[in-house]
């Protein structure tokens, strides 16, 4: 069943070195032909689309290698979206959360000087606003599902390729 995440992950086991992983994807990611673009800084990488192909709601990915429980390796992958858009979203939850703050602080200043508490209406407005902030990263999420799919994608094929077993020529 599909779990909506703001910031959703995957975790592939390595039957290849880390180390060796992240090589080939920097490799793969400097290639003047190459469809992502991104940096490889062991254990770190991110990669990313063309800026030319880039909008607003292109997401990236996050990689990390990890130890795993039997003693390999494993990718965790974790698709954000562009640090600008992210601080933004965080910045419009902290305005609104301050705004209903101020609000209902001003509504009970109100009611102690006998006046219409009117004021008090900033804080479910303020968290009703911040649901539908929460809820539009979802929709972005769902618009951008072909770009997670198709950074996904590359770096699995990356993956593949260090298997054992894999043809070079395939």
């Amino acid at each position: 069943m599909f779990q909506a995440r703001m910031r959703p992950d995957f975790r592939t086991a390595l039957k290849a070195d880390g180390d060796a992983v992240l090589t080939l994807l920097d490799a793969r990611l400097s290639a003047p032909d190459a469809p992502f673009r991104g940096q490889v800084r062991k254990p770190h990488a991110f990669v990313r689309p063309l800026r030319e192909q880039r909008t607003m709601l292109s997401p990236q990915l996050n990689l990390e290698v990890i130890p795993g429980d039997d003693g390999g390796e494993i990718l965790h992958g974790v698709f954000t979206p562009h640090p600008n858009v992210w601080t933004g979203f965080m910045a419009v939850f902290a305005v609104l959360g301050l705004l209903g703050l101020a609000g209902v602080m001003y509504g009970f200043a109100q009611m102690t000087v006998d006046e219409k508490p009117w004021a008090l209406l900033a804080g479910p407005i303020s968290v009703a606003l911040i649901a539908f902030v929460y809820g539009a990263a979802f929709i972005g999420q769902g618009l951008s599902v072909d770009e997670m799919y198709a950074l996904r994608n590359y770096v699995d094929r990356v993956v593949c390729e260090l298997e054992p077993g894999h043809d070079a020529g395939s």
